[in-house]
């Protein structure tokens, strides 16, 4: 009989998995429109792991959390997936957010067990310790220019400009936005989708806005986009 903890940790688990399958873990990723400049000035290393014993018995035997291991937990197929891989990379990632808040710019997990981490200059020996430490392959991307804490510094500045314009234009009511980072653009792209209810207050929206400055490395590109998101506005 499984205890009470072992059940709300089955539990965790399904919601993690959950989250990670609908893109949660997703960041900014080098894309086909990326210049091929700033593209040349990132140091991208594959770290190959320690090659951890893949046979049942040891897979098995690996303690997911303190005093578990993953034949205790009675997990699916996609649990012990994300208990295996995600798991610890994510654990290793929120460690290094933490401690090498100045160094860290992102990160995600990709397809077929890939998993890369940024960091504004050189990774740091402590963070590097962290990943090497799950066993596990990942890349490192270095010298990207900037930290996930001043990019999120540069959105909030775009943000303000972008709730300034459209008050000065009276279309708090009738135009929203949004403000995120789109993987097909390079890191450092900042991307504002003007919303509304039809095309003629998006259209309002994208000429009230303009394009909101912003200091280098970071750009904003500002897009139309769907119906508006009430639960979402300003």
């Amino acid at each position: 009989m499984r205890t009470a903890a072992t059940r709300g940790i089955r539990a965790g688990a399904i919601l993690a998995t959950a989250a990670l399958s609908l893109g949660v873990a997703l960041a900014p990723t080098p894309g086909p429109s990326e210049p091929a400049e700033a593209a040349a000035a990132w140091r991208v290393t594959e770290h190959a792991g320690a090659g951890l014993a893949s046979d049942d018995a040891s897979i098995m035997a690996r303690e997911i959390y303190p005093g578990h291991t993953l034949a205790e937990l009675d997990y699916s197929p996609q649990e012990q997936e994300w208990a295996l891989y995600q798991k610890p990379l994510g654990d290793a990632a929120s460690v290094i957010e933490t401690e090498f808040a100045d160094d860290y710019a992102y990160c995600y997990f990709g397809e077929s067990r890939t998993f890369t981490m940024a960091f504004a200059g050189d990774a740091p020996a402590g963070a590097i310790a962290a990943l090497d430490a799950t066993g596990l392959p990942y890349t490192t991307v270095e010298g990207l220019g900037f930290s996930a804490t001043e990019y999120q510094a540069a959105a909030d500045a775009v943000t303000n400009q972008v709730i300034d314009a459209l008050d000065e234009a009276g279309l708090r009511s009738t135009a929203g936005f949004m403000v995120g980072s789109d993987p097909t653009i390079q890191p450092g792209a900042i991307v504002v989708s003007i919303m509304g209810d039809d095309a003629a207050s998006r259209r309002a929206g994208l000429a009230a806005v303009g394009t909101p400055s912003i200091s280098a490395p970071f750009s904003v590109t500002v897009i139309e986009g769907g119906g508006m998101l009430r639960a979402a506005t300003f």
